[in-house]
């Protein structure tokens, strides 16, 4: 149909993978660091706008 042999899809396949497994990591880090940064900002000036974000 699209000339898409095994090998071709195989390399679609591991592309999808590949991102994922660049873009989630990443995200997660980075929101897991926002949230400690928040938390520690909290605990130091007990300010309640820093807990609600």
């Amino acid at each position: 149909m699209f000339g898409l042999d095994a090998f071709h899809l195989a390399r679609v396949q591991f592309a999808f993978t590949v991102s994922f497994h660049i873009i989630f990591p990443a995200i997660t880090i980075g929101l897991a660091s926002y949230l400690a940064v928040l938390e520690g900002l909290w605990l130091k000036t007990k300010n309640p706008v820093w807990r609600s974000l």
